[in-house]
């Protein structure tokens, strides 16, 4: 009965320190697998669990070939055949999107100007749109934040020819207890375990004397 309550204690306690851990999936192109090569492009495909359509190229943007800059280190992904880019998850569960930066290709690092390429970014699930943003480019970095509702499509429609960077993808995940209640919860079986230790101390004095 005692180990029953110390394993179910123990258990509360890891519930407790792991509630509402979820990987987010920062993408920042540097190291998809057999690319992100200097001076060189080449499809996505598979990256950190989803999938990219095959209009969406990791791009080299800090050599001599294509000098436009990525938001962060080197690489970004360009739509190289126009049309919008989708990303959706390899298992195809929900996940949600938190944020990316974008900016008009073929233009200078954080050269600015007007804003010249429309578009739209757009959140759908089963089919059904969840949720649709605006976009307007120009030539330096603009965030688009966080979106709620979960998604298993990711629509990057931001018009023709953009550069994408740093985006930011969350697992959905199945509602868990508040962590306070959880908190609750190990705080009573640990209390339940001392008392029965204490019983049983008890118990142990009365048959020596």
């Amino acid at each position: 009965m005692i180990r029953a309550i110390h394993f179910t204690a123990a258990f509360a306690a890891i519930l407790v320190a792991t509630a509402g851990q979820v990987r987010a999936e920062f993408m920042t192109f540097e190291d998809v697998p057999g690319g992100s090569l200097q001076n060189k492009s080449g499809e996505v495909g598979r990256y950190r669990g989803y999938n990219f359509s095959r209009n969406l190229d990791w791009i080299d943007l800090d050599g001599n070939t294509w000098p436009y800059g990525a938001h962060g280190g080197e690489f970004a992904i360009l739509n190289s055949d126009t049309g919008v880019g989708l990303i959706s998850k390899v298992d195809g569960t929900d996940f949600v999107f938190e944020g990316l930066w974008a900016k008009k290709w073929l233009t200078s690092p954080e050269s600015g100007g007007l804003d010249s390429l429309s578009g739209v970014l757009q959140g759908y699930n089963n089919g059904t749109q969840v949720w649709s943003v605006p976009t307007s480019l120009n030539g330096s970095y603009r965030f688009y934040e966080a979106q709620g509702g979960a998604i298993d499509e990711l629509r990057l429609g931001l018009g023709n020819f953009f550069l994408v960077d740093d985006i930011t993808l969350n697992p959905a995940t199945v509602a868990i207890p508040e962590p306070s209640s959880l908190t609750l919860l190990g705080t009573g079986l640990v209390a339940l375990c001392i008392g029965a230790t204490r019983h049983r101390r008890r118990q142990s004095d009365s048959i020596v004397a």
